[in-house]
């Protein structure tokens, strides 16, 4: 599993929308609200990235780096 920072999650609901909105970009995810981190199976490219990172914003979340 490969994690990423994300910013903005509070609760259950947040978990949920985050990992619809990777499933949606064709990724399967696992967000840990307490630990402010989304799970992937591998890395993701840079313009899936951007892709997500753009979408998530439009909710109020922020994707970040490697963790």
């Amino acid at each position: 599993m490969v994690n990423y920072q994300i910013e903005g999650m509070t609760c259950t609901h947040c978990k949920k929308t985050v990992e619809k909105i990777f499933a949606d970009n064709g990724r399967q995810a696992t967000a840990d609200v307490d630990s402010k981190i989304v799970s992937v199976n591998e890395t993701l490219k840079e313009e899936e990235l951007e892709t997500l990172r753009i979408r998530l914003s439009e909710d109020g979340y922020t994707l970040g780096n490697l963790k």
